[in-house]
């Protein structure tokens, strides 16, 4: 899937509907030349040409922007995720700032002394077992 496309699709909502050639036509025709084969009045089979309309192409033109531009967001979307879990393995400072969030309560002190102590799998653990329980204000 090249980028350029979506740049033409763009490009093409933008302009004047008088003036404009759609860039998806390539990709989906909506018109297309047919052959239809018919016996004629002396048994011999005869061919008319004609125009047909491809209705179904202009559904799938639709279909095809939309999932276009939700695999785009879903790709991005996963990029950032990737990159906050690599944050999360690779640095002790976020680490800290996400048990710190969690235990809000809590000693900063201790907090520092929990994430120089755990591993990360136990940081994990302990950032999943401050979402799941309530926070008792006394």
């Amino acid at each position: 899937m090249r980028f350029n496309h979506l740049h033409e699709v763009w490009r093409f909502t933008e302009e004047e509907p008088e003036r404009r050639v759609d860039p998806m036509a390539k990709v989906f025709p909506k018109i297309t030349k047919c052959t239809f084969h018919k016996y004629g009045a002396s048994g011999t089979v005869q061919r008319f040409h004609g125009l047909c309309v491809l209705p179904l192409n202009i559904v799938n033109e639709k279909i095809y922007v939309f999932l276009w531009f939700w695999l785009i967001i879903t790709a991005t979307m996963s990029g950032l995720a990737l990159v906050y879990i690599i944050g999360v393995a690779c640095s002790g400072d976020v680490r800290r700032h996400l048990l710190r969030a969690q235990a809000r309560l809590a000693n900063t002190a201790d907090v520092d002394v929990i994430n120089e102590q755990c591993m990360i799998g136990d940081c994990f653990v302990l950032v999943l077992l401050g979402k799941n329980m309530e926070l008792l204000e006394t």
